[in-house]
This record gives C-alpha cells, sequence and structure tokens, in this order.
C-alpha cells in the first residue's frame, strides 16, 4: 500500500523586520494591546516592493527539498496554496518550477485562502496514493502585505509574507505512517465577510476602484470571534475518528497562526497543553497560507515533534474554508 510521508520541509520570510515598536513609529500613533495580548504578534516580516510570491516560495521549496536529500528533477508535481499569487495568469507554482528548475515536475494552484496548505496536503497525499507520483513538492506563499492597506492601524500590524514547503514522498508497506486521514469543509454563503474583491472577473480594476482601494484587503462584515473555538474541536474529532483515534494520542496540533488566544482556548476544549502545539504569531505575525508549513519546520528545528508523532494540522480561511489533515510523521 502506497502512503505519503513528509521527508523535508522549509521556511522562508523576508529580510525586512518590523517589531510592534517599529509598527507604531510608521503608524504614527500606539497599537492596540490585542495586537500582542491577544493574537500574540510581537514582529512581523515583509516583502519589499521587489519580492514577489515566488520568491518566498523559492527559498522555502529549496530548503524543503534539500532536506529531502532529492534535487529539483526528482519532484513530479508541484503544488502551490496562495491567495497571494504571483500573477492572474500564468499560475505561481508554474513559475516556481521554472525558477527551481524541477523540470520534470507538472504544476498548479490551489486556492482556499489561508486553509489552502493543508487542503494541497490532502490533494497531494491522495495524488501519490494513486500511484504515479514519487514526490510531490506542496508549497505555502503569502504576500498579503502588498494587498493590505499601510495606513491602517486595524490591518496592517497583523499581516505578514513568508513561504513553507513540505516534500511528500510514496512509501510503500502496511506500516501507517505519513498522511492518515483528512476532512474539508466550507461555507461558500460567507464569501462576503473579508477578501480582496477588485481585479478579478467580478469587479474589473478601475480607476475610481483603486482610488477607492478596493484592490486592497476588505473587511466587509464582522468576523465571529469565536468561530473557530467552537468549530476546530468537533473537526478534529471527526478526522480522528477515521482512524480510530482521539483527542489524547495527538503528540502535536498546528492551527492557523492568527490568534494565540483562539488556539489556548482550543487547547483547553480538547484538553491538550499548550506544549503541544507551536504558536510562532510572536516572530513572524500571520503568514495565512505559509503558517502551517512554517510551523511544521519550526517544531521540527526545535524538538518538539519527532519522528512517529501523531500531528493534526487544521487550518481556517475565508471563503468559508476550513482543511483538517492527520499524519504520522
Amino acid at each position: 500500500m502506497l502512503r505519503a510521508k513528509i521527508v523535508g520541509t522549509g521556511r522562508y520570510v523576508p529580510d525586512q523586520l518590523i517589531t510592534n515598536a517599529d509598527m507604531e513609529k510608521m503608524l504614527g500613533e500606539p497599537l492596540k494591546p490585542s495586537i500582542e495580548e491577544k493574537l500574540g504578534i510581537k514582529q512581523r516580516y515583509v516583502t519589499d516592493e521587489h519580492e514577489s510570491s515566488v520568491d518566498l516560495g523559492e527559498h522555502a521549496a529549496l530548503k524543503a527539498i534539500d532536506e529531502a536529500g532529492i534535487k529539483p528533477e526528482d519532484i513530479d508535481l508541484i503544488i502551490v496554496a496562495t491567495d497571494t499569487p504571483e500573477y492572474i495568469s500564468p499560475a505561481t507554482s508554474s513559475v516556481l518550477q521554472g525558477r527551481i528548475h524541477a523540470y520534470n515536475a507538472g504544476t498548479f494552484d490551489l486556492n482556499a485562502s489561508c486553509s489552502g496548505f493543508v487542503a494541497g496536503m490532502d490533494v497531494a497525499s491522495r495524488m501519490i496514493m494513486t500511484g504515479g507520483y514519487t514526490y510531490i513538492l506542496v508549497v505555502g506563499v503569502y504576500n498579503m502585505t502588498k494587498f493590505v492597506d499601510k495606513s491602517n492601524p486595524n490591518v496592517f500590524p497583523i499581516f505578514a509574507d513568508g513561504g513553507g514547503a513540505i516534500v511528500l514522498q510514496a512509501v510503500e508497506g502496511e506500516k501507517e505512517e505519513g498522511f492518515l486521514a483528512s476532512k474539508l469543509i466550507a461555507d461558500g454563503t460567507q464569501y462576503d465577510l473579508l477578501g480582496i474583491y477588485a481585479g478579478g472577473t467580478k469587479n474589473p480594476i478601475t480607476i475610481e476602484r483603486l482610488e477607492n482601494k478596493e484592490h486592497l484587503l476588505t473587511f466587509l462584515k464582522k468576523l465571529p470571534p469565536d468561530r473557530n473555538i467552537k468549530l476546530w474541536p468537533p473537526l478534529i474529532k471527526d478526522v480522528l475518528n477515521k482512524v480510530k483515534m482521539a483527542y489524547k494520542d495527538i503528540d502535536h496540533i498546528f492551527l492557523t497562526q492568527i490568534n494565540k488566544w483562539v488556539i489556548e482556548e482550543v487547547m483547553k476544549a480538547i484538553n491538550l497543553p499548550m506544549e503541544k502545539t507551536t504558536c510562532i504569531m510572536d516572530r513572524y505575525g500571520y503568514t495565512g497560507s505559509a503558517c502551517i508549513p512554517m510551523a511544521l519546520d519550526v517544531a521540527l528545528e526545535e524538538g518538539r515533534v519527532k519522528q512517529g508523532d501523531l500531528v493534526v494540522f487544521i487550518a481556517s480561511g475565508v471563503g468559508f474554508n476550513v482543511s483538517a489533515a492527520v499524519f504520522r510523521l
């Protein structure tokens, strides 16, 4: 039986570091206490005017490939999960494939907003299990500061840029390892809460829309603050039930890295200590579709997770999309 096993990870952030103190100087006013106290964000890295999404993905991808002990030409498929693409067309994954010289790889992009990377893990794993693929590179890139109003003190301090990647390898055997189960849910009636609503076919770019900043990230409705607290525990339970596991069997869990308070409440709800999760928003800010692979890379680097651990990944994004997956590392 073929299984999809994580054999390499990588992360990358741009050079430009902005601490909360730096941010206050840029905005000319104090940050809301909740930025650090509730969200847990103390600093963030942002791209400069010359850095694009592929720049972020390239560095993360090459690190993951190197860690896997293979070469770019060994990759059979590249999936890029992002809602901040290099271009509307062609696909970001195609540009990345050429940049890293992975000339034997097919490519496609996947956009499930900030839940996209975990959805990409699901898709890649199932493709490996059907045969025909030995190595699949899954990359999450987030360059949202290109779409943020940098004069808005409620928005700019939250968002950051980064890239994260994993290499999945097809492994043969009956041993229960690698990808075990997943569940994806959505509610498309909530598409009009938060997003970038200009630039597509519904609202093409016009001078008027640019002047009104409609091409930037826009909050149309208030997001329910406790939505993930209510949603994640039962979803985690559902995906664990598929492999006859329970909360207590989790060795480590990775959750969307935007709100430390929410993560703390979810860990209480599933009766697991904070030591069994990894938070990176204090050093990296919110990196959207890149935050899960970045957190995994940090956890492996710091020895917080190890070979054989049962690991759960769960991510939420606008749309509304949620993706969960269970792996045995």
